[in-house]
């Protein structure tokens, strides 16, 4: 930008100029008017705070020897608002000012200096490359304000798509989840559905990364899932077989994406569970036989959705009565890190798991969520996260 022109934005922007020598003030008034800025004044700190509060200025010139209240303490209370921390503050300084002064304001939040008396161009050349800065952040904040409401919009269609958290009873069945994307929506997702009374259909699956990304990749799952649910029969190794195809036909030949699944049934009738895994974190099933919680599917995980065109996944069966539990999980669960870096890990949750033999679902649910919580901590967790639990209802 050339020296003397002044661009439409800037035409617009407010500038507050905070100084109790009335003659440094009228001065810089005058500078700022003549090119177009509208010029806001203040002769203290008190009524400095009154204007930043009415009129929300672009900038701030501020002086730091005031009565009533100083600079420092005005830039801390302009910086401790959310609505005003990100105004840019040039400070006004005197060379007497010692050079403690000017740490001091560099500390509190100060962006740049102006010395008395003023020349006129370093004024306003700082004035705009500021009020430039300023521009881009608002601009930004715009942008991350409108992404966020499309994250929003896209985290309550997923919460439409996935079960809510909580316990339900489905088809003579008590289940109790729950499901934590990382960000706004993930690539974690389940289904549970009535096949017929007292069969329970049951699918869950991990798309590879989180975010929105993955969360589109689970919208596909969940229209072939539910265009295929009621046909697997007793067959969902099948349905596995069916998800692979669609998801290597129509993403995993475009994008480098795949996704782990476990897809089961449940009859009560019967006395069984009829299973089949893709690459899945293994389930754990309690019976009253072992008495514990073992891990299912030990011997063939499967190749993830998405992998290898010609994925066969093998149908397997176990016994399932009135008295059995079944536990499933995402990997973000055992993954999850605390402080120290190190995780959860997969032995960890089934020694938790299995310590919990005696409790309901929905108390199982509880307590290894709040374990998992507790061991990370303030640790920030790094993926989604996703528990099940079903057990016959009473």
């Amino acid at each position: 930008m050339k020296y003397g022109t002044t661009s439409e934005q800037e035409k617009t922007s407010k500038i507050l100029v905070v100084d109790d020598e009335p003659r440094n003030v009228k001065i810089l008034q005058i500078q700022l008017r003549a090119r177009g800025y509208t010029v806001y004044t203040a002769a203290d700190g008190l009524e400095a705070l009154d204007v930043v509060e009415k009129e929300m200025p672009d900038l701030i010139l501020l002086d730091i020897n005031m009565p009533k209240m100083d600079g420092f303490e005005v830039v801390e209370r302009i910086r401790a608002h959310e609505t005003t921390e990100f105004i840019p503050i040039v400070m006004i300084t005197a060379l007497r000012d010692t050079r403690e002064n000017r740490i001091k304001s560099i500390e509190v939040g100060a962006d740049d200096f102006i010395e008395k008396p003023f020349d006129s161009v370093e004024v306003l050349a700082r004035v705009r490359s500021l009020l430039r800065i300023k521009a881009y952040q608002d601009t930004l904040a715009e942008h991350n304000s409108r992404l966020e409401e499309e994250l929003q919009m896209a985290r309550s269609i997923q919460e439409i798509l996935i079960p809510q958290n909580g316990v339900q009873e489905l088809s003579g069945f008590r289940i109790a989840s729950r499901c934590c994307p990382e960000m706004a929506v993930g690539g974690d997702f389940y289904d549970i559905w009535e096949i017929t009374p007292n069969r329970l259909g049951v699918f869950i699956s991990d798309v590879m990364g989180h975010g929105v990304s993955a969360a589109f990749v689970t919208v596909f799952i969940k229209t072939i899932l539910a265009e295929f649910q009621q046909q697997i029969q007793d067959n969902p190794g099948h349905l596995l077989e069916i998800l692979n195809t669609r998801f290597n036909d129509l993403i995993s030949s475009r994008l480098f994406m795949f996704a782990t699944a476990f897809c089961g049934i449940i009859d009560i009738a019967k006395g069984e569970l009829v299973c089949a895994n893709a690459g899945h974190s293994f389930p754990f099933l309690f019976t009253a036989d072992q008495q514990t919680y073992a891990a299912i599917g030990d011997k063939y995980a499967g190749n993830g959705l998405g992998i290898w065109q010609e994925s066969v996944y093998e149908t397997m069966r176990y016994p399932f009565d009135r008295s059995s539990r079944i536990f499933l999980y995402t990997d973000g669960v055992y993954e999850a890190k605390n402080p120290h870096g190190e995780e959860f890990t997969a032995e960890r949750l089934q020694k938790l798991v299995s310590a919990c033999a005696e409790q309901s679902v929905p108390h199982l649910i509880a307590s290894v969520s709040e374990a998992v919580d507790t061991f990370t901590g303030t640790s920030p967790k790094e993926d989604d996260l996703t528990l099940i639990a079903i057990e016959v209802a009473e």
